[in-house]
């Protein structure tokens, strides 16, 4: 019976299911995201889902692989705050506005006619947009909220252009500027240049509030409360240099200035540089890492793009359940997934597929032999028969062990089994033995 469940179904998913589909360079999600061959045995994401449950206190994350998602977890449906990482949501609605010339980057703050409750000094004035978006400001004020970096340099200690300092009062005077610069509001000017046109699936303009503090400064901060699929959609954006089918929402000539590295931080972990309200992963021994860059955010809001793995990660911590995920445990995070990943891309290399091809036959059940035949196409090992219209992809995940790749099925696990010498003698797959020939 079993043997003919398997036979049967495998008959009918291969003569009912479009096993080929027309791609574009890029595949960019619809309505949702595709999956990927998530439940794979071979997949690293398998370990890394229960590193996430176990080490972790995310509330939300995907992981994106060549446009579908490689690993799901979490509610990522679920609307919340963004804590920090709004800055570099910033950085990505500034470009089509520097780009049409709305907002020049070396204006300054006298000429925008910038001010605030502590007014500035002729010399603070003199720090220009650019500088303000670098955190390189000079400007050293409280801010209308919390977040800033610790030992804030004294006013004047610096002047605009020679000091990086992550202080909360440069990135909410660059809200300030961009409304004045667009005459957009913040939340409509996000809805109309990206919630739309990326397709969002959960996002409400009225979920949108900006704080502020007027006894401490009159630039409020603009959070954004948004859902971890859509977050991705945004890292995606970025990935794919600011275009999304065939519009260009970006300039891509912002998106590599805004990721080529401005300053050297130190002290945030793994990123190590910051360009345009984004983190940089430089001075990395970790060579996948090479050109990555993140969003960041308290309590565990993280938006990372990784080119190298054709990678975006969307990660939340929600606040209210006043747990975090802090910078050192997303990444050992990275480590861990960048460690996965090496793993698959030197699985194969040195596996002799020949050892695995020829003739093989079911005997499990009396009078009614299966035979099936191993071949290599390309770099490839299928295998083919009776049951396979057309022959089908054997995923190799070790010398003893790989998946059918036929995801309707959740990709069966097959066991070769080998004699004291490496001969295959045959392979296990549900239960049943298929010996070689």
């Amino acid at each position: 019976m079993k043997k003919a469940f398997l036979y049967s179904t495998l008959l009918i998913v291969f003569l009912f299911s479009d096993k080929t589909i027309a791609q574009d360079k890029y595949t960019y999600p619809n309505n949702d995201w595709e999956h990927k061959t998530e439940n794979s045995p071979c997949s690293p994401m398998n370990l890394l889902r229960q590193y996430v449950i176990d080490s972790l206190n995310t509330t939300g994350l995907l992981i994106i692989k060549g446009g579908k998602i490689a690993l799901e977890y979490g509610e990522t449906d679920d609307t919340s705050y963004l804590a920090s990482a709004r800055k570099s949501i910033l950085s990505m609605m500034y470009g089509k506005y520097v780009n049409n010339g709305e907002i020049n980057l070396n204006a300054t703050l006298k000429e925008l006619g910038i001010d605030d409750v502590n007014q500035l000094t002729d010399k603070e004035k003199q720090a220009t947009i650019d500088q303000i978006i670098n955190a390189k400001s000079g400007v050293y004020l409280p801010a209308a909220n919390a977040g800033s970096g610790v030992n804030m340099p004294k006013r004047g200690e610096f002047k605009p252009g020679e000091h990086f300092y992550y202080n909360n009062w440069d990135f909410n005077v660059a809200g300030t500027i961009f409304e004045q610069k667009t005459g957009k509001n913040i939340y409509k000017a996000f809805e109309d240049d990206f919630a739309i046109p990326l397709g969002f699936q959960d996002f409400k303009l009225a979920n949108q509030k900006k704080y502020g503090n007027d006894e401490l400064s009159i630039h409020p901060a603009y959070h954004f409360y948004l859902s971890t699929r859509d977050m991705a959609r945004l890292g995606y954006l970025m990935l794919r240099k600011g275009k999304w089918n065939d519009k260009q929402i970006i300039p891509e000539s912002w998106i590599n200035k805004t990721t080529t590295m401005v300053s050297k931080t130190g002290e945030y972990g793994l990123f190590k540089g910051y360009s345009y309200m984004w983190w940089l992963y430089i001075d990395s021994d970790i060579e996948l890492l090479e050109g990555a860059y993140t969003a960041a955010g308290a309590w565990g809001q993280y938006i990372t793009v990784i080119p190298k793995l054709d990678m975006v990660i969307a990660h939340k911590t929600k606040s209210v359940y006043e747990r975090r995920t802090p910078i050192p445990a997303y990444d050992q995070f990275l480590v861990k997934l960048i460690e996965g990943e090496k793993k698959v891309l030197n699985s194969n290399k040195n596996i002799d597929l020949n050892l695995f091809t020829g003739s093989y036959t079911d005997n499990s059940v009396e009078g009614q032999p299966m035979n099936l035949e191993m071949v290599i196409e390309g770099e490839s090992l299928k295998i083919q028969g009776p049951i396979f219209p057309q022959p089908v992809n054997i995923v190799l995940c070790s010398e003893t062990n790989g998946v059918l790749d036929v995801r309707e099925m959740g990709y069966p696990s097959l066991s070769f089994k080998k004699d004291e010498n490496g001969k295959i003698l045959g392979f296990n797959v549900m239960n049943m033995f298929i010996k070689k020939n």
